[in-house]
């Protein structure tokens, strides 16, 4: 191990994407609730700020100071501008630290020193860069590579094996309280809900995957890949806002006056040339402005005397005209990357002229419910037997979002039959959906199965419904493991499962969550989140509030089939009042 004043360094490096930063905050986390003291240096390979313009240490360092050093009780910081520019020097850096009590250094970058590295490696962006480092320690990639020789492999969601190799290597060992078999203290109780939102965002980046090009009509629920602009202006010349009469306001005076009528303009049929002075053109909605006028007067201000028409004078230039790129300008951004597809968008883009599309080809999600006690629809019940409701949730639910659904349909509850599955089916999709067998009991052989294959990244969070749901990797793939109870499965994928399938899909955050006022007083139990089937309705003031479907099943199917939105009820909250505002995801109808 290398060490600098006698504290062990350890560098996370790779290439730009790869996840390094994610990985290494994960690990200081873990290490820190060990009671490690971990310091950490960045390489930035192009210039940052951290300063702001206002702040006194901004002005400090604009009226020529350097370095300007900020010191408080409780931080201090020292920003320094280095001319010439030169590459940084890793081992001036950690000498730096001074007397700082550390008892471990993270480094991210400076792969060209000599010190023990962990590379964070990810096919899609190039091979390996420390494949034939001799200080290479281990390769962190989504799934493990598990190569016949060379370096330990990990996931790179593995965040506690990778701490614990590096404490390994660095010839320490975890303060607190147990972990005396070599690994961490695992979490006694389940995860707050939080933490596993935050933990399943950071693993469920989207798939770096290159786009494809569709045909508009073919869509429609996909995710978009790149930036759109328009190739045109809307509309490409002014138009006519309204039906009526075409003329030039210089000509029409304050007074107003009688024109002969030179011709007729119409969408698609423009009248082409210019009208004399004296003369008007008469002009329907959306047609295009003859040249030499610049206002329209509506048809029901005109009066007809003859072959003259009257016109009323007093007018603006502008007056009932669409202008040259009124709407839109050639070059204006129409769509961004992340864009969910629909109608409204189809319209806009075919306005435009737009016949393909470069989409994100879409997430390949594999499903599996385990029972005994399930039945598909259309066969008889025997005892003890219910019909398979998550299979029909999920599937309907999983096709909403556009994925390319495998459903490899009901296991019994057999391990080896389970196994056998869950391996076919990786091979053929991007992420697992499975429902069923992740509690703790004897015949949960889901949580069982990945248990021993030490695929779980974590296991029970603090929710009800759905305590028993666990995270795990599969042959490389993201498995999300479902209770098998109706309630559970429901809040979960509206909760978690759904939100994060878009983002590994690429699309971009949705609007779905708000905080609105409970209308009705709802006790529950402090120390868990607890989600509610409510109905959307008006407050004593006429905004929108909620109330729960039923007060005694809180988000079963009944009450759930009828809901407008899923309330968040607190952890810390054991009674939430009338008026009290509360996390609510909206529901699609």
């Amino acid at each position: 191990m290398r060490r600098r004043s006698g504290v062990p360094v350890v560098a996370f490096v790779g290439r730009s994407g790869a996840g390094k930063t994610t990985l290494l905050c994960a690990v200081v986390r873990i290490l820190a609730a060990q009671g490690i003291r971990v310091a950490a240096i960045k390489h930035a390979h192009k210039g940052f700020e951290i300063d702001y313009p206002g702040k006194d240490s901004m002005r400090l360092r604009e009226a020529g100071a350097n370095p300007v050093l900020l010191l408080s009780p409780m931080r201090r910081a020292w920003l320094e501008e280095v001319a010439p520019a030169a590459e940084p020097d890793l081992w001036e850096a950690v000498a730096s630290l001074g007397r700082s009590p550390i008892d471990l250094l993270l480094v991210e970058g400076f792969r060209a020193e000599g010190m023990p590295k962990i590379e964070l490696y990810d096919p899609s962006l190039g091979q390996l860069l420390c494949e034939r480092d001799p200080d290479l320690l281990a390769v962190a990639s989504e799934g493990a590579l598990s190569p016949p020789d060379g370096p330990v492999s990990f996931d790179r969601n593995d965040a506690e094996g990778v701490a614990l190799l590096i404490l390994q290597a660095a010839g320490l060992a975890p303060r607190s309280q147990g972990g005396g078999n070599g690994s961490f203290p695992r979490a006694r109780g389940p995860l707050p809900l939080q933490e596993a939102r935050r933990i399943l965002w950071e693993a469920m980046t989207p798939e770096r995957m290159a786009a494809e090009e569709v045909g508009l009509s073919q869509s429609v629920g996909r995710i978009l890949a790149t930036d759109l602009a328009s190739p045109v202006d809307l509309p490409s010349a002014p138009t006519a806002a309204m039906d009526g009469y075409a003329v030039s306001a210089a000509h029409l005076g304050e007074q107003g006056r009688e024109f002969s009528l030179a011709g007729t303009s119409a969408a698609g049929a423009p009248f082409l040339g210019s009208p004399s002075e004296g003369s008007c053109v008469r002009i329907f909605t959306g047609a295009l402005l003859p040249e030499g006028t610049d206002l329209v007067i509506p048809q029901e201000e005109v009066v007809l005397q003859g072959e003259k028409v009257l016109l009323p004078g007093g007018r603006c230039v502008g007056e009932n005209v669409r202008l040259k790129a009124e709407s839109l300008a050639q070059g204006q951004e129409l769509l961004s990357a992340g864009t969910r597809i629909g109608p409204r968008m189809l319209a806009l883009l075919s306005a435009v002229g737009r016949e393909k599309l470069p989409v994100r080809p879409r997430l390949r999600v594999g499903l599996l419910c385990t029972g005994k006690e399930l039945r598909p629809l259309g066969k008889p019940l025997g005892p003890g037997e219910v019909y398979d409701s998550n299979r029909v949730f999920l599937s309907a639910a999983l096709a909403e979002l556009g994925v390319d659904l495998i459903d490899a349909g009901i296991v019994d509850d057999d391990p080896e039959l389970l196994e056998e599955k869950l391996d076919r089916l990786a091979e053929k999709v991007d992420l697992l959906v499975t429902t069923g067998g992740v509690s703790v009991g004897e015949g949960d052989y889901v949580g069982k199965l990945l248990a021993q294959r030490n695929a779980i990244v974590f296991r029970q969070i603090a929710v009800k419904p759905g305590r028993p749901f666990l995270f795990a990797r599969w042959r490389g793939r993201p498995l999300f493991g479902l209770p098998g109870t109706p309630a559970a499965v429901f809040v979960l994928f509206y909760d978690l499962v759904g939100p994060l399938l878009r983002r590994r899909m690429g699309e971009s955050p949705s609007r779905e969550r708000m905080r609105l006022p409970a209308l009705s007083r709802m006790q529950k139990r402090a120390g868990r989140t607890e989600y509610r089937a409510c109905r959307l309705v008006a407050g004593p003031r006429g905004e929108p509030a909620f109330h729960p479907v039923s007060r005694t099943d809180g988000a079963g199917l009944l009450p759930s089939a009828s809901a407008d939105l899923l309330a968040l009820l607190p952890e810390e909250s054991e009674c939430i009042e009338v008026g009290e505002r509360v996390e609510v995801i909206f529901l699609p109808r």
